[in-house]
């Protein structure tokens, strides 16, 4: 996905410069409208080709989740969101988890964490043998707004992970 990142740290510099007190106030709505998003030139997509029998599965979330008193929770009080992510085993549990999220609310994901984490609906496709392996790992972030620190910094961390365990296929699910 060719994007241009040189544009977009100085748009993002003064977006920071130029949001931060509407930020700390709570004024979501103002900032966004300001937000210098990222531009592709193509299509952000590989599209799938495979047997999913055949291939390992992993997914990642935008939810914010992290495993109660094992991980930290994620940073939701910086402008620039928090880079990190969090490991989360296939074999979790409702009761394991925790979010930290600053922009939606968690009411529905905290009576069913497949909402913004379906583990146990691939561990069932697994199971029907639709899908071939659920990895034994998989990964949460929370809010980036820093998309150039995330791309140079964070991405290529997770996607060296991802390989490590053979993964095929990566569904993402955008909270």
């Amino acid at each position: 996905m060719p994007v241009n990142l040189e544009n977009f740290r100085p748009a993002y510099e003064k977006w920071v410069a130029d949001s931060l007190v509407d930020y700390q106030a709570g004024n979501m709505k103002e900032i966004v409208k300001k937000y210098p998003f990222v531009e592709s030139t193509d299509i952000p997509w590989t599209p799938y080709s495979g047997v999913p029998s055949d291939q390992t599965f992993a997914l990642i979330t935008s939810g914010g989740l992290f495993l109660k008193d094992q991980q930290p929770p994620f940073d939701t009080k910086s402008i620039h969101g928090d880079l990190s992510f969090r490991e989360i085993p296939r074999t979790v549990r409702q009761t394991d988890l925790d979010f930290a999220h600053a922009h939606y609310d968690h009411s529905l994901a905290r009576q069913d964490f497949n909402i913004v984490f379906p583990v146990e609906r691939f561990c069932e496709l697994e199971g029907d043998g639709i899908v071939g392996k659920v990895a034994e790992t998989h990964y949460s972030f929370s809010y980036v707004n820093d998309a150039a620190r995330l791309v140079t910094e964070a991405v290529p961390e997770l996607l060296d992970r991802i390989r490590a365990q053979g993964v095929d296929v990566l569904f993402m699910v955008p909270v």
